[in-house]
């Protein structure tokens, strides 16, 4: 009986002091739309102002891109093993699942990836993995790898028929400094 009125007391001090909190910023409403504009909905809230800044939206995460000042940035759709999954579109026509991979060298696809791509593979080349060292692999290019707007016109790849994922390494997003959060990547023009 005491602990419960010794708590009750705690809670009435410790709410006595508590302060009000506003759980939105009335200062813009709006909301975005397919595309990651901002809609105005001054008109639905009170105290409202006009749309807000286009840098001043908070980004969710969803299908498309979005490219402010320098900043291409693109949603993460999973993670495999800690590693970032992104879509990757190649001859600006087939998007493909790919791990964006910071220890990767070039772009490496898969054998059905190769495949839907109709890759003429006219070299081989060695690689070196974490798990094997000089390991032969067929390469050749593409007409171009997009992510936002990055693109990479006649872009190397290697095929690796083990892989059940594309990897896509620093021979393309190199030029660019990585952030990478929780939902997003952000490739920062140098």
């Amino acid at each position: 009986m005491k602990k419960l009125f010794s708590l009750i007391i705690w809670s009435v001090l410790f709410n006595s002091f508590a302060t009000a909190v506003q759980a939105q910023d009335n200062s813009a409403c709006f909301m975005l739309d397919a595309n990651g504009n901002p809609l105005d909905l001054s008109y639905l809230c009170q105290n409202s102002s006009p749309k807000p800044n286009r840098s001043a939206v908070a980004i969710p995460q969803r299908a498309q891109t979005i490219r402010k000042s320098g900043v291409h940035i693109v949603p993460i759709k999973s993670r495999r093993a800690g590693i970032p999954v992104i879509d990757v579109k190649f001859n600006n026509r087939y998007v493909f699942e790919m791990m964006l991979d910071t220890g990767a060298s070039g772009i490496a696809i898969t054998k059905q990836m190769a495949k839907t791509l109709n890759v003429n593979h006219h070299e081989t080349v060695r690689v070196s993995t974490p798990s094997s060292n000089n390991v032969k692999l067929s390469s050749g290019y593409v007409y171009s790898v997009q992510v936002a707007e990055i693109t990479q016109k006649n872009a190397r790849v290697i095929t690796a028929p083990t892989m059940d994922i594309g990897l896509l390494g620093q021979s393309f997003f190199g030029g660019y400094d990585l952030t990478i959060k929780s939902d997003v990547i952000e490739f920062r023009e140098r």
